[in-house]
């Protein structure tokens, strides 16, 4: 069946309610972004036009009078290869995929902006959301300059040797002086190579947050690590832990939201994640796996778990689209209604925009969308589809509701596919510091199971103390505290399992899970267990071992 979307309704993207733009993601390649919004206080600047021009910048690096020993063929191999495996990021060329062109600069220093890479910005707006959340977090603390003190962060965590220029030209350079990493030091004389462009103001509409809990949750994890850690990992560590904790929490964003949708379309009024006035407890329940046996009951438990938010997320596609129609009917019908509707902080247009589900001007605007649906497929489509689309118009619904069964009918296959390779890549899946485990192509064999990496990561956050500017690592804290702070802050689940799973045979499961959870962290040399006694077991930060 093929119903046929005109042109004008088949837009899937709504990101006042998403934040984001729901689509597969490369955490690692937004980075270089997110550095320069930070350096240029939310400025950007143009991509390079000759990025597919990789030979002339290694050849211009070879002849640099700073290297010695590369001029030659066999030295050009030797550094070209030292550039591909460690320094930059070489991609397909286009969507055709025709040749090849340089895509990132590692960010393995604060200066890998320069370069204006990637020139395809696949960031789904999260490089512009994070800044902009981590200066919203910035000013909610009182932080005077909150721009200026960010930036001065992340220049004592990925800055080392590198002098930035003038304000409005922001060239970074080395310094010729500090003793860096090798790797660190040949990007910056390869960025050398890369002519500054004029940079301008990132456009993006982010005005609130639909729920503050996770954007909240997001800014304050990375504000805290970047206070607590920056300078004390060396930049490659500090930068790994860093698109961790972001690709964690652009994975729970998402369900986040669907989950805070639902309930208002269900009951009309705000959810807990959706309230302004406290922190709330992270909602999700993440059944992590740590027995690494497959087959188990844990394991069955953890893979039961990703395919509940993967329901969720389907689900969330037509809740966003009957939303986004009911915006776009608002807009249209009730003018200066809409607009106040709009403007509302998101929580509250949220909930307005449900109100008006059985409006007349409301669902007339739905009829006329409808027909126009009916024209386009009567054009293109089939008899079948015809016959579809009267089933829909003769049923009961509201028409508003009726032409979001048109738009998900016609444009599913495009969203879901979109909404999973989101899940997938911000899961992790092809990563080191992944949340999931399993086969790309294959979803039933997905399962939450934290890398090492990952869980370095949270355990640097869980054992901070104070927010933002006053955020200080602490040295060790029971056990008992540390799965409530993983619970509470990351919605992350190991000794119980989730409400809806609850039975005799998964608590025995979970009971297991959390002696695998205990091994795990004897190897990363972090656990004191020397009493049987739970209460009396501590876990000391990853960092204080010593």
């Amino acid at each position: 069946m093929t119903i046929v979307i005109p042109k004008q309704l088949r837009s899937l993207e709504f990101t006042e309610l998403t934040l984001v733009e729901l689509n597969d993601i490369d955490v690692d390649r937004l980075l270089p972004h997110l550095w320069e919004l930070v350096v240029k206080q939310g400025r950007m600047s143009s991509a390079p036009k000759d990025a597919d021009d990789y030979g002339r910048y290694l050849g211009a690096l070879a002849a640099n009078e700073r290297l010695e020993g590369f001029d030659d063929e066999h030295g050009k191999k030797v550094l070209d290869g030292w550039l591909r495996s460690s320094i930059v990021r070489i991609g397909a060329k286009g969507r055709a995929r025709s040749g090849t062109q340089m895509d990132y600069i590692q960010p393995l220093t604060i200066a890998s902006y320069r370069a204006g890479l990637p020139k395809t910005r696949r960031h789904r707006h999260a490089h512009t959301l994070i800044y902009h959340l981590l200066i919203e977090r910035l000013k909610l603390l009182g932080v005077e300059a909150p721009e200026k003190n960010l930036r001065y962060a992340l220049e004592k965590a990925v800055g080392a040797g590198v002098k930035i220029g003038v304000d409005g030209q922001w060239v970074p350079e080395y310094d010729g002086r500090t003793d860096i990493d090798i790797n660190a030091l040949l990007s910056l004389y390869f960025l050398e190579e890369f002519t500054p462009l004029g940079a301008r103001e990132a456009t993006y509409g982010f005005r609130s947050s639909v729920v503050p809990g996770a954007t909240r949750g997001l800014a304050g994890d990375l504000l805290d690590y970047l206070v607590a850690y920056g300078g004390r990992l060396t930049p490659s560590a500090f930068v790994d832990r860093f698109a961790a904790l972001i690709s964690l929490r652009l994975f729970q964003l998402p369900l986040r939201v669907a989950r805070a949708t639902r309930h208002v379309l269900n009951t009309g009024e705000q959810s807990e994640d959706m309230r302004d006035d406290a922190d709330v407890a992270n909602p999700l329940e993440l059944y992590c796996d740590f027995t690494r046996v497959r087959g188990s009951a844990s394991d069955e438990l953890a893979r039961q778990c990703v395919l509940r938010d993967l329901e969720i997320m389907s689900g969330f596609m037509p809740d966003r689209l009957l939303l986004r129609s009911l915006r776009e009917a608002a807009l249209s019908t009730l003018r200066k209604r809409g607009e106040e509707i709009r403007n509302l902080p998101m929580p509250d247009s949220l909930v307005a925009m449900v109100s008006l589900r059985e409006d007349m001007r409301i669902n007339t605007y739905a009829d006329i969308r409808i027909q126009e649906i009916e024209a386009e497929t009567e054009e293109n489509g089939t008899d079948e589809d015809l016959e579809f689309i009267a089933s829909v118009r003769d049923s009961e619904a509201l028409s508003i509701e009726q032409l979001t069964t048109l738009l998900v009918e016609g444009l599913s296959r495009t969203a879901l596919k979109n909404q999973v390779g989101w899940f997938s890549s911000t899961g992790g899946i092809k990563k080191p510091y992944g949340l999931i485990t399993g086969s790309s192509n294959s979803r039933r064999s997905w399962r939450y199971a934290p890398s090492d990496d990952l869980m370095y990561a949270l355990l640097l956050v869980c054992f901070t103390t104070g927010q933002g500017p006053e955020a200080r690592p602490r040295v060790r804290m029971p056990i008992v505290k540390l799965l409530k702070v993983l619970r509470d802050r990351f919605g992350i689940l190991i000794d119980r399992p989730p409400a809806a799973f609850d039975s005799v045979d998964n608590r025995a499961a979970a009971a297991a899970n959390l002696e695998a959870f205990k091994r795990r962290l004897r190897l990363l040399g972090c656990f004191d267990g020397l009493s049987d006694d739970f209460s009396a077991q501590y876990v000391r930060n990853p960092l204080e071992t010593e």
